[in-house]
Protein backbone atom coordinates (compact mmCIF):
# COMPACT_ATOMS: atom_id res chain seq x y z
CA UNK A 1 0.00 0.00 0.00
CA UNK A 2 1.43 3.25 -0.85
CA UNK A 3 0.81 5.65 2.16
CA UNK A 4 0.29 9.75 2.16
CA UNK A 5 0.40 11.12 5.24
CA UNK A 6 -1.37 13.96 5.75
CA UNK A 7 0.06 16.58 8.76
CA UNK A 8 -3.35 18.30 8.39
CA UNK A 9 -6.17 19.61 10.81
CA UNK A 10 -8.99 17.41 9.73
CA UNK A 11 -11.78 18.48 11.36
CA UNK A 12 -15.24 17.13 11.28
CA UNK A 13 -17.58 19.59 12.57
CA UNK A 14 -17.59 21.37 15.75
CA UNK A 15 -13.66 21.42 17.35
CA UNK A 16 -12.12 24.32 18.85
CA UNK A 17 -14.54 28.03 18.82
CA UNK A 18 -10.77 30.28 18.84
CA UNK A 19 -10.14 29.03 22.00
CA UNK A 20 -6.75 27.51 22.87
CA UNK A 21 -6.08 23.67 23.76
CA UNK A 22 -3.45 21.21 23.92
CA UNK A 23 -2.30 19.90 20.75
CA UNK A 24 -5.23 21.98 19.26
CA UNK A 25 -5.09 24.14 16.54
CA UNK A 26 -5.03 27.65 17.60
CA UNK A 27 -6.20 29.14 14.47
CA UNK A 28 -9.52 30.89 15.09
CA UNK A 29 -12.60 29.82 14.20
CA UNK A 30 -15.03 26.41 14.02
CA UNK A 31 -13.39 23.92 11.60
CA UNK A 32 -13.90 21.50 9.06
CA UNK A 33 -12.13 20.01 6.63
CA UNK A 34 -12.48 17.97 3.30
CA UNK A 35 -10.18 15.11 1.42
CA UNK A 36 -9.59 15.43 -2.34
CA UNK A 37 -7.85 12.23 -3.77
CA UNK A 38 -6.23 11.73 -7.14
CA UNK A 39 -5.66 8.40 -8.80
CA UNK A 40 -2.86 8.78 -11.25
CA UNK A 41 -2.31 4.97 -11.60
CA UNK A 42 -3.28 2.28 -13.98
CA UNK A 43 -6.00 0.53 -11.99
CA UNK A 44 -8.82 1.51 -9.96
CA UNK A 45 -7.64 2.86 -6.26
CA UNK A 46 -9.04 1.46 -3.32
CA UNK A 47 -8.32 3.56 -0.91
CA UNK A 48 -7.90 3.33 3.38
CA UNK A 49 -7.99 6.76 5.39
CA UNK A 50 -6.33 6.06 8.86
CA UNK A 51 -7.69 8.78 11.85
CA UNK A 52 -5.09 9.68 15.12
CA UNK A 53 -6.23 11.70 17.74
CA UNK A 54 -3.41 13.59 19.48
CA UNK A 55 -2.48 10.17 21.60
CA UNK A 56 -1.27 8.22 18.45
CA UNK A 57 -4.44 6.14 18.94
CA UNK A 58 -6.40 5.07 15.96
CA UNK A 59 -10.11 6.08 15.92
CA UNK A 60 -11.30 5.40 12.42
CA UNK A 61 -10.39 3.48 9.58
CA UNK A 62 -12.43 4.64 6.49
CA UNK A 63 -12.10 2.60 3.25
CA UNK A 64 -13.47 5.20 0.50
CA UNK A 65 -16.17 3.16 -1.78
CA UNK A 66 -16.60 2.92 -4.57
CA UNK A 67 -12.99 2.87 -5.65
CA UNK A 68 -11.63 5.65 -7.43
CA UNK A 69 -10.90 4.48 -11.48
CA UNK A 70 -7.82 5.12 -12.73
CA UNK A 71 -7.68 9.12 -13.88
CA UNK A 72 -10.25 9.50 -11.43
CA UNK A 73 -10.49 11.25 -8.48
CA UNK A 74 -13.12 12.04 -5.61
CA UNK A 75 -13.77 14.76 -2.58
CA UNK A 76 -14.84 13.61 0.83
CA UNK A 77 -16.14 15.95 2.98
CA UNK A 78 -15.63 15.07 6.34
CA UNK A 79 -18.48 16.41 8.40
CA UNK A 80 -20.70 14.05 6.40
CA UNK A 81 -19.13 11.82 3.82
CA UNK A 82 -16.35 9.93 6.52
CA UNK A 83 -19.40 8.30 8.64
CA UNK A 84 -17.82 7.09 12.14
CA UNK A 85 -15.41 9.65 13.10
CA UNK A 86 -15.95 11.96 16.05
CA UNK A 87 -15.61 16.05 15.72
CA UNK A 88 -11.96 17.03 17.02
CA UNK A 89 -8.55 17.47 15.56
CA UNK A 90 -6.83 14.25 14.20
CA UNK A 91 -3.52 13.51 11.60
CA UNK A 92 -4.47 10.93 8.67
CA UNK A 93 -3.20 8.61 6.51
CA UNK A 94 -4.34 7.81 3.27
CA UNK A 95 -2.93 4.48 1.81
CA UNK A 96 -3.77 2.84 -1.69
CA UNK A 97 -1.83 -0.25 -3.92
CA UNK A 98 -1.98 2.31 -6.78
CA UNK A 99 -0.12 5.68 -6.80
CA UNK A 100 -2.45 8.81 -5.16
CA UNK A 101 -1.89 12.09 -4.50
CA UNK A 102 -4.39 14.21 -1.80
CA UNK A 103 -5.02 17.84 -1.36
CA UNK A 104 -6.61 19.11 1.96
CA UNK A 105 -9.34 21.49 2.01
CA UNK A 106 -10.07 23.27 5.15
CA UNK A 107 -12.72 25.84 6.33
CA UNK A 108 -14.05 27.77 9.48
CA UNK A 109 -16.81 29.91 10.45
CA UNK A 110 -16.01 32.51 13.03
CA UNK A 111 -14.74 34.08 11.13
CA UNK A 112 -14.95 32.46 7.54
CA UNK A 113 -11.73 31.82 6.54
CA UNK A 114 -10.48 28.69 4.56
CA UNK A 115 -7.10 27.41 3.22
CA UNK A 116 -5.37 23.92 1.29
CA UNK A 117 -2.15 21.99 0.98
CA UNK A 118 -1.12 18.96 -0.37
CA UNK A 119 -0.95 15.59 1.14
CA UNK A 120 2.41 14.24 1.53
CA UNK A 121 4.04 11.48 0.34
CA UNK A 122 5.70 8.94 3.26
CA UNK A 123 8.37 8.75 1.05
CA UNK A 124 8.91 13.03 1.91
CA UNK A 125 8.95 12.01 5.22
CA UNK A 126 12.03 13.25 6.89
CA UNK A 127 13.96 13.78 10.46
CA UNK A 128 14.59 17.58 9.56
CA UNK A 129 11.51 20.04 8.36
CA UNK A 130 12.27 23.71 7.10
CA UNK A 131 10.00 26.59 7.06
CA UNK A 132 10.88 29.71 4.95
CA UNK A 133 8.05 32.22 7.23
CA UNK A 134 6.50 32.16 11.05
CA UNK A 135 4.93 35.08 12.36
CA UNK A 136 4.37 35.92 15.86
CA UNK A 137 2.55 39.18 15.82
CA UNK A 138 4.52 40.20 12.39
CA UNK A 139 2.48 43.03 10.86
CA UNK A 140 -0.44 41.67 12.64
CA UNK A 141 0.14 37.45 11.18
CA UNK A 142 0.45 35.17 13.42
CA UNK A 143 1.73 31.51 12.83
CA UNK A 144 1.56 27.97 14.33
CA UNK A 145 3.46 24.67 13.29
CA UNK A 146 1.47 20.94 13.18
CA UNK A 147 4.10 18.62 13.10
CA UNK A 148 2.96 14.79 12.39
CA UNK A 149 5.19 11.92 13.85
CA UNK A 150 4.99 9.43 10.84
CA UNK A 151 6.41 6.97 13.40
CA UNK A 152 4.93 4.41 15.63
CA UNK A 153 7.47 5.42 18.00
CA UNK A 154 7.47 8.66 19.84
CA UNK A 155 9.13 11.34 17.98
CA UNK A 156 11.99 13.85 20.16
CA UNK A 157 11.57 17.32 18.37
CA UNK A 158 13.71 20.39 18.71
CA UNK A 159 12.42 23.62 17.27
CA UNK A 160 14.99 26.38 16.25
CA UNK A 161 13.41 30.01 15.53
CA UNK A 162 15.72 32.31 13.21
CA UNK A 163 15.83 35.93 12.86
CA UNK A 164 16.52 37.88 9.82
CA UNK A 165 20.29 38.40 11.51
CA UNK A 166 20.52 34.68 11.38
CA UNK A 167 20.05 34.90 15.34
CA UNK A 168 18.68 31.96 17.09
CA UNK A 169 15.87 33.08 18.99
CA UNK A 170 14.35 30.26 20.61
CA UNK A 171 14.77 25.96 20.63
CA UNK A 172 11.70 24.52 22.42
CA UNK A 173 12.01 20.91 22.73
CA UNK A 174 8.66 18.36 23.22
CA UNK A 175 7.75 15.36 22.02
CA UNK A 176 5.02 13.55 19.97
CA UNK A 177 3.41 10.35 19.95
CA UNK A 178 3.71 7.58 17.34
CA UNK A 179 1.12 8.53 14.61
CA UNK A 180 -0.07 11.81 15.90
CA UNK A 181 0.22 15.50 15.12
CA UNK A 182 0.75 18.39 17.55
CA UNK A 183 0.47 22.07 17.25
CA UNK A 184 3.10 24.71 18.10
CA UNK A 185 1.89 27.87 17.98
CA UNK A 186 4.37 30.81 17.98
CA UNK A 187 2.85 32.69 20.91
CA UNK A 188 3.23 29.80 22.89
CA UNK A 189 6.82 29.71 22.71
CA UNK A 190 8.59 32.07 24.35
CA UNK A 191 10.25 34.45 21.26
CA UNK A 192 9.79 38.13 20.28
CA UNK A 193 7.61 39.34 17.63
CA UNK A 194 9.20 39.30 14.17
CA UNK A 195 9.14 37.00 11.08
CA UNK A 196 11.19 33.63 11.27
CA UNK A 197 12.47 30.59 9.36
CA UNK A 198 12.41 27.83 11.37
CA UNK A 199 14.07 24.80 11.27
CA UNK A 200 12.42 21.18 13.11
CA UNK A 201 14.04 18.24 14.03
CA UNK A 202 13.85 15.12 15.14
CA UNK A 203 16.68 14.15 18.00
CA UNK A 204 15.80 10.49 18.02
CA UNK A 205 15.05 9.82 14.15
CA UNK A 206 11.36 9.75 14.03
CA UNK A 207 10.31 10.52 10.62
CA UNK A 208 8.24 14.03 10.32
CA UNK A 209 6.07 15.69 8.05
CA UNK A 210 4.38 19.27 8.89
CA UNK A 211 2.26 22.28 7.60
CA UNK A 212 2.74 25.64 9.08
CA UNK A 213 -1.10 27.85 9.60
CA UNK A 214 -1.01 31.46 9.55
CA UNK A 215 -3.56 33.95 10.38
CA UNK A 216 -4.41 37.81 11.00
CA UNK A 217 -7.57 39.24 12.21
CA UNK A 218 -7.41 42.16 9.63
CA UNK A 219 -10.62 42.88 7.24
CA UNK A 220 -12.87 39.94 8.04
CA UNK A 221 -10.56 37.57 9.47
CA UNK A 222 -7.55 36.08 7.21
CA UNK A 223 -5.94 32.28 6.80
CA UNK A 224 -3.25 30.41 5.02
CA UNK A 225 -1.26 27.26 5.17
CA UNK A 226 1.80 25.42 3.30
CA UNK A 227 3.51 22.32 3.92
CA UNK A 228 6.58 21.90 5.59
CA UNK A 229 9.94 20.93 3.33
CA UNK A 230 12.30 18.11 3.77
CA UNK A 231 14.58 18.69 1.64
CA UNK A 232 16.00 21.89 -0.57
CA UNK A 233 16.73 22.80 -4.17
CA UNK A 234 19.04 24.77 -6.19
CA UNK A 235 16.19 26.45 -8.21
CA UNK A 236 12.55 26.98 -7.83
CA UNK A 237 10.16 29.14 -9.55
CA UNK A 238 6.72 31.06 -8.56
CA UNK A 239 4.22 30.40 -11.26
CA UNK A 240 1.74 33.29 -9.63
CA UNK A 241 3.22 36.96 -7.88
CA UNK A 242 0.57 39.95 -8.41
CA UNK A 243 1.52 43.60 -7.42
CA UNK A 244 -1.82 45.13 -7.17
CA UNK A 245 -3.17 43.41 -9.67
CA UNK A 246 -7.08 43.65 -9.09
CA UNK A 247 -6.29 44.18 -5.43
CA UNK A 248 -3.95 41.25 -5.14
CA UNK A 249 -0.18 41.34 -4.02
CA UNK A 250 2.24 39.01 -3.08
CA UNK A 251 5.63 38.11 -1.35
CA UNK A 252 8.20 35.47 -1.84
CA UNK A 253 10.44 34.24 0.88
CA UNK A 254 13.42 32.71 0.64
CA UNK A 255 15.44 30.32 2.99
CA UNK A 256 18.77 29.19 3.12
CA UNK A 257 18.42 25.74 4.61
CA UNK A 258 22.57 25.30 4.29
CA UNK A 259 24.06 25.03 8.00
CA UNK A 260 27.13 26.07 7.40
CA UNK A 261 27.59 28.28 4.31
CA UNK A 262 26.04 31.56 2.83
CA UNK A 263 23.69 30.93 0.01
CA UNK A 264 23.84 33.65 -2.97
CA UNK A 265 20.19 34.18 -4.19
CA UNK A 266 19.49 35.31 -7.81
CA UNK A 267 15.34 36.23 -8.26
CA UNK A 268 14.56 36.81 -12.08
CA UNK A 269 11.22 38.02 -12.75
CA UNK A 270 9.81 37.12 -16.09
CA UNK A 271 9.80 40.84 -16.99
CA UNK A 272 13.55 40.44 -16.68
CA UNK A 273 14.30 42.48 -13.70
CA UNK A 274 16.29 40.50 -11.36
CA UNK A 275 16.90 40.72 -7.54
CA UNK A 276 19.94 39.31 -5.24
CA UNK A 277 21.33 38.63 -1.98
CA UNK A 278 23.46 36.52 0.09
CA UNK A 279 21.50 34.38 2.95
CA UNK A 280 22.99 33.40 6.12
CA UNK A 281 22.83 30.03 6.85
CA UNK A 282 19.08 28.55 7.82
CA UNK A 283 18.07 32.43 7.64
CA UNK A 284 15.66 33.86 5.09
CA UNK A 285 14.62 37.06 3.01
CA UNK A 286 11.30 38.05 2.27
CA UNK A 287 10.64 39.91 -1.22
CA UNK A 288 7.16 42.11 -0.94
CA UNK A 289 6.58 42.86 -4.93
CA UNK A 290 5.07 46.00 -4.38
CA UNK A 291 7.98 47.56 -2.64
CA UNK A 292 10.16 47.04 -5.77
CA UNK A 293 9.16 49.63 -8.71
CA UNK A 294 10.34 48.05 -11.60
CA UNK A 295 8.07 44.96 -11.41
CA UNK A 296 4.92 45.49 -13.56
CA UNK A 297 1.87 46.69 -11.70
CA UNK A 298 -2.26 47.01 -12.07
CA UNK A 299 -5.30 44.78 -13.73
CA UNK A 300 -3.11 43.65 -16.76
CA UNK A 301 0.06 43.49 -16.17
CA UNK A 302 0.27 42.95 -12.71
CA UNK A 303 0.52 38.98 -12.73
CA UNK A 304 4.00 37.91 -13.36
CA UNK A 305 5.99 34.63 -12.51
CA UNK A 306 10.17 34.24 -10.95
CA UNK A 307 12.79 31.48 -11.06
CA UNK A 308 14.27 31.69 -8.06
CA UNK A 309 18.55 30.09 -8.22
CA UNK A 310 21.43 29.55 -5.05
CA UNK A 311 23.76 30.41 -7.84
CA UNK A 312 26.63 28.98 -5.46
CA UNK A 313 24.75 25.54 -5.25
CA UNK A 314 23.54 25.79 -1.60
CA UNK A 315 20.23 24.57 -0.91
CA UNK A 316 17.14 26.85 -0.31
CA UNK A 317 13.47 26.42 -0.22
CA UNK A 318 10.74 29.08 -1.25
CA UNK A 319 7.61 30.39 0.24
CA UNK A 320 4.82 32.70 -1.95
CA UNK A 321 1.97 34.14 -0.17
CA UNK A 322 -0.78 36.27 -1.79
CA UNK A 323 -3.33 38.31 -0.03
CA UNK A 324 -6.15 40.87 -1.40
CA UNK A 325 -5.70 43.62 1.27
CA UNK A 326 -9.32 44.98 -0.09
CA UNK A 327 -11.35 42.37 0.16
CA UNK A 328 -9.05 40.21 3.35
CA UNK A 329 -7.87 37.18 1.56
CA UNK A 330 -4.66 35.43 1.90
CA UNK A 331 -3.33 32.17 0.60
CA UNK A 332 0.15 30.43 1.06
CA UNK A 333 1.86 27.85 -1.93
CA UNK A 334 5.05 25.78 -1.46
CA UNK A 335 6.83 27.07 -4.84
CA UNK A 336 7.47 24.13 -6.64
CA UNK A 337 11.11 22.81 -7.97
CA UNK A 338 10.45 19.89 -10.02
CA UNK A 339 9.60 20.85 -13.19
CA UNK A 340 7.72 18.08 -15.86
CA UNK A 341 6.23 18.05 -19.25
CA UNK A 342 3.21 16.83 -16.82
CA UNK A 343 1.40 17.98 -13.77
CA UNK A 344 -1.42 16.75 -11.43
CA UNK A 345 -3.84 18.74 -10.01
CA UNK A 346 -5.73 16.66 -7.55
CA UNK A 347 -8.71 18.66 -7.10
CA UNK A 348 -10.36 21.75 -9.79
CA UNK A 349 -13.71 22.63 -9.50
CA UNK A 350 -16.64 25.08 -10.97
CA UNK A 351 -19.19 26.28 -9.50
CA UNK A 352 -19.53 23.68 -6.86
CA UNK A 353 -21.10 24.65 -4.08
CA UNK A 354 -19.84 28.13 -5.27
CA UNK A 355 -16.12 27.28 -5.36
CA UNK A 356 -14.36 27.87 -8.51
CA UNK A 357 -10.39 27.35 -8.83
CA UNK A 358 -7.95 28.62 -11.59
CA UNK A 359 -4.59 26.61 -12.58
CA UNK A 360 -1.86 29.01 -12.93
CA UNK A 361 0.84 27.21 -15.28
CA UNK A 362 4.25 28.31 -15.80
CA UNK A 363 6.30 27.67 -18.72
CA UNK A 364 10.14 27.14 -17.85
CA UNK A 365 11.68 25.46 -20.70
CA UNK A 366 13.59 27.73 -23.33
CA UNK A 367 11.06 28.14 -26.04
CA UNK A 368 6.98 28.79 -26.19
CA UNK A 369 5.02 25.79 -25.99
CA UNK A 370 0.99 24.96 -26.11
CA UNK A 371 -0.10 24.14 -22.71
CA UNK A 372 -3.33 21.91 -22.24
CA UNK A 373 -5.33 21.00 -19.20
CA UNK A 374 -7.03 17.99 -19.54
CA UNK A 375 -9.85 17.27 -16.40
CA UNK A 376 -11.09 13.46 -15.14
CA UNK A 377 -14.11 14.12 -16.47
CA UNK A 378 -12.91 14.42 -20.61
CA UNK A 379 -13.24 18.03 -20.91
CA UNK A 380 -9.48 19.76 -22.17
CA UNK A 381 -8.75 23.26 -22.32
CA UNK A 382 -5.34 24.45 -24.46
CA UNK A 383 -3.39 28.02 -24.72
CA UNK A 384 -1.05 27.87 -27.32
CA UNK A 385 2.18 29.52 -27.76
CA UNK A 386 2.73 30.51 -24.12
CA UNK A 387 5.90 32.07 -24.47
CA UNK A 388 9.17 30.52 -22.19
CA UNK A 389 8.93 32.36 -18.61
CA UNK A 390 5.00 33.16 -19.38
CA UNK A 391 2.20 31.97 -17.92
CA UNK A 392 -1.07 31.16 -18.51
CA UNK A 393 -4.19 30.83 -16.10
CA UNK A 394 -6.84 27.99 -16.67
CA UNK A 395 -9.89 29.88 -14.65
CA UNK A 396 -12.89 27.35 -14.07
CA UNK A 397 -15.26 29.90 -14.48
CA UNK A 398 -18.00 29.60 -17.23
CA UNK A 399 -16.87 33.32 -18.31
CA UNK A 400 -13.46 32.60 -18.54
CA UNK A 401 -14.55 29.89 -21.25
CA UNK A 402 -14.06 26.75 -18.91
CA UNK A 403 -15.38 23.77 -20.27
CA UNK A 404 -16.22 21.89 -17.10
CA UNK A 405 -19.86 21.55 -16.55
CA UNK A 406 -21.22 23.77 -13.41
CA UNK A 407 -20.87 21.40 -9.93
CA UNK A 408 -17.73 19.87 -10.87
CA UNK A 409 -15.35 19.01 -8.39
CA UNK A 410 -12.96 16.63 -10.45
CA UNK A 411 -8.77 16.76 -10.75
CA UNK A 412 -6.90 17.94 -13.79
CA UNK A 413 -3.49 17.06 -15.92
CA UNK A 414 -1.80 19.75 -17.12
CA UNK A 415 0.51 18.81 -20.14
CA UNK A 416 2.86 20.29 -22.59
CA UNK A 417 5.99 19.68 -24.88
CA UNK A 418 8.09 22.00 -22.61
CA UNK A 419 8.52 21.56 -18.47
CA UNK A 420 5.98 23.66 -16.91
CA UNK A 421 4.82 23.76 -13.04
CA UNK A 422 1.85 25.26 -11.71
CA UNK A 423 -0.37 26.19 -8.92
CA UNK A 424 -4.01 26.04 -8.18
CA UNK A 425 -5.90 28.92 -6.32
CA UNK A 426 -9.48 27.99 -5.63
CA UNK A 427 -12.16 31.33 -4.84
CA UNK A 428 -15.67 32.09 -3.87
CA UNK A 429 -16.59 35.33 -5.04
CA UNK A 430 -20.22 34.29 -4.86
CA UNK A 431 -20.08 33.29 -0.83
CA UNK A 432 -18.28 36.74 -0.13
CA UNK A 433 -21.25 38.70 -1.36
CA UNK A 434 -23.24 37.29 1.43
CA UNK A 435 -20.97 36.40 3.61
CA UNK A 436 -17.63 38.33 3.68
CA UNK A 437 -14.31 36.21 4.65
CA UNK A 438 -11.47 34.70 3.18
CA UNK A 439 -12.08 32.02 0.86
CA UNK A 440 -8.99 32.07 -1.27
CA UNK A 441 -6.93 28.97 -1.53
CA UNK A 442 -3.27 28.11 -2.62
CA UNK A 443 -1.76 24.38 -3.21
CA UNK A 444 1.29 23.10 -5.59
CA UNK A 445 -0.13 20.85 -8.45
CA UNK A 446 2.39 18.30 -8.59
CA UNK A 447 4.82 16.94 -11.30
CA UNK A 448 4.15 13.45 -12.84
Amino acid sequence: MKRIGIALVLLASLVFVGGVQADGTQAPGTWVSSINIQNVGAGEATVLIEFYNATGALVLSFTVTPPIPAGGSRSLYVPTQITGLPDGQFSAVVSSAQPIHAVANQSSTGPTTAGAYNGIQAAEAATTLYFPGAYYNYFGFYSELVIQNTAVATANVKLSFYNDAGALTASPTNTIPGNASKVFALKDLGIPAGRYSVEVVSTNGMSLVGLCNNWTSAKYGEFSDYNAYSGGTTVAYAPSLVNNYYGFVSSLTVQNIDTTTNADIRVTYSNGVTETVTLAPRTSKEYYQPSNPNLPSGNVNGIFSAKIESTNGKKIVVLVNQEDKTKGSLASYNAPSEASTSINCPVTMKAFYQWFSAVTVQNVGSVATNITITFATGQSQTAYNVPANGTYNFVQLASAGSPLPDGSSVSAVVTAAQPIVAIVNENSDSRYLTTPGDYLCAYTAIAQ
